[in-house]
């Protein structure tokens, strides 16, 4: 009976010692948007990278990281903005993407890292797999309805689980498409989850992701000013 007891008691205390132990984990994204200087249309591109982080402590900058991007473009990487056909798509990961708009010397800037809700990053997850999938085709300036039709904006914009495609309509090119993607994060942070972005130091994703060693522009969240009025269309 002794021994049943504490075999009980042992289990208890390695179920409790597992609890208090188990790994935890945060998302987070960062937008990011370039651009010619000048700005020409085929030389402007917008993607966005999801990040998994799972660890334990207060202190998440030494966790495993996982991450994943969207960045669509045609496979030709051959951005021809009035062809009417929709054509071959691809995703390219992160630093394909860099190395891409590095060749069209467009200037890149970075707005985040934010944090992210789970259940959007899982979404996120969605689309990726659907872009990695061969299936969606590229259109420079597609139509928010199709999803099997897709510019970079819409297919960032897929992401957003209240308005997704259809809130991004394409009067914002390269960055200001990307810089109003950051400022709807800010906003619904706030009025839809109650954190504010601002309070957050997530810089050390930066390092991780190697970013700190390219030519970026960044705007961290604390640098974002208010969203602008919904119903105001015009381009910044």
């Amino acid at each position: 009976m002794r021994i049943v007891v504490l075999r009980g008691i042992l289990s208890l205390a390695c179920l409790l010692t597992a609890k208090s132990v188990q790994a935890e984990d945060r998302h987070f994204v960062l937008i990011f948007g370039s651009q010619s200087q000048p700005k020409r249309l085929r030389n402007t591109h917008t993607w966005a990278t999801f990040v998994r982080a799972v660890g334990e402590g207060e202190d998440p900058s030494n966790w495993t990281i996982y991450h994943h991007t969207i960045s669509w473009l045609p496979r030709s990487l051959d951005v021809r903005v009035w062809n009417p056909f929709p054509e071959p798509g691809m995703n390219l990961d992160l630093y394909q993407t860099l190395d891409f708009v590095a060749t069209k010397e467009e200037r890149v800037t970075l707005w985040g890292p934010f944090l992210f809700p789970a259940d959007v990053y899982e979404r996120s997850l969605e689309i990726y797999r659907l872009a990695e999938s061969g299936i969606p085709r590229y259109r420079a300036i597609s139509t928010r309805a199709n999803m099997l039709v897709s510019d970079c904006i819409h297919a960032v914009a897929a992401v957003d689980p209240i308005f997704g495609r259809n809130h991004y309509p394409l009067i914002r090119i390269g960055n200001p498409a990307s810089r109003y993607m950051a400022r709807e994060i800010m906003y619904r942070s706030t009025a839809y989850r109650g954190v504010d972005q601002a309070q957050y130091d997530n810089s050390w994703l930066i390092t991780r992701l190697g970013l700190d060693r390219s030519s970026i522009t960044v705007v961290p969240p604390q640098c974002i000013p208010a969203r602008r009025c919904l119903f105001c269309l015009q381009p910044e």
